[in-house]
């Protein structure tokens, strides 16, 4: 994996402050400049210079981490930090929480940045202190996981990758609503099951090189709750969930997994766009 450069989103809060940190560590890891640009939209920084401040710290970063840093030297709106996006590889931001209600239709920061971003983009919740070792996939067993189980292991280089498949529960529901008898059900989520699991390990045995020590598991319920619990009871530090494209009104409605995630996780969250991924995995492919 080669990225051309880290776009690191700071308001100048405690999260801001770990996302800029992952950041570093990244460009580091992957020996490529990392740029960092203050968002302007957060309601709750009044700083008198905060570009001054975000040249301070590049400077700090680049002496501790031997890297290039370059702050940008003007405040952004979210729409010019994904303008921004655009020509970055990578996009590292904290989970910003605020919702403008001249645009309350389109969720908060985070929703708009996960809904809107081309590249990938990072969610950063803890403060870092090393590379993630413990990283989970979260996969829907379509052909769109291929690419999304790669890009994970090339992103973090773990030593433990874990593959987690959700079987939603609406079946079940249905099922419920005719009347099935309970034996049925549970003959129905038990044949469910083998068939995520079969899949999964097929999964693992079509790809190319297996850089990392692999495991896999299934759950029941909702797709990103049920990350999300897996996440936390495994003591996970990264999650990394692919993204489809999602009309407005559907992130308006249901948000996606994606979204989510984001939002329920407690560890950091690295969302993908599928469509790029798999177009990158063909590239790869001819080489």
């Amino acid at each position: 994996m080669y990225f051309d450069s880290i776009l690191a989103v700071s308001d100048f809060s405690a999260l801001s402050a770990h996302a800029l940190d992952r950041a570093a560590l990244l460009a580091r890891q992957h020996q490529t400049p990392l740029r960092l640009v203050h968002f302007a939209d957060s309601p709750d920084t009044y700083l008198a210079d905060p570009i001054a401040r975000l040249g301070q710290r590049a400077r700090q970063l680049a002496r501790r981490h031997e890297i290039p840093v370059h702050a940008l030297e003007r405040s952004a709106s979210l729409e010019e930090v994904m303008a921004e996006a655009g020509a970055s590889s990578l996009v590292v931001m904290g989970p910003l929480s605020h919702r403008s209600w001249k645009r309350f239709h389109l969720g908060t920061t985070l929703d708009q940045a996960v809904h809107g971003s081309v590249c990938p983009l990072l969610v950063v919740k803890q403060a870092p202190d090393k590379p993630y070792e413990r990283v989970l996939v979260a996969v829907d067993l379509s052909p769109g996981s291929m690419p999304l189980i790669d890009f994970a292991g090339r992103f973090s280089a773990p030593t433990m990758l874990t593959l987690f498949h959700a079987i939603d529960t609406i079946d079940e529901a249905k099922l419920r609503s005719v009347d099935v008898s309970h034996e049925a059900i549970q003959a129905n989520r038990f044949g469910s099951r083998l068939q995520a699991r079969d899949r999964l390990a097929q999964l693992i045995g079509a790809l190319d090189v297996i850089r990392h020590p692999l495991a896999f598991d299934v759950g029941h319920g909702d797709p990103a709750y049920s990350t999300a619990l897996h996440l936390q009871a495994t003591q996970g530090e990264l999650v990394v969930v692919g993204k489809r494209r999602r009309s407005s009104l559907a992130q308006f409605f249901t948000g996606s997994v994606a979204q989510r995630l984001a939002k329920w996780a407690d560890s950091d969250v690295l969302i993908a766009p599928l469509v790029p991924l798999s177009a990158a995995a063909v590239a790869d492919n001819r080489f």
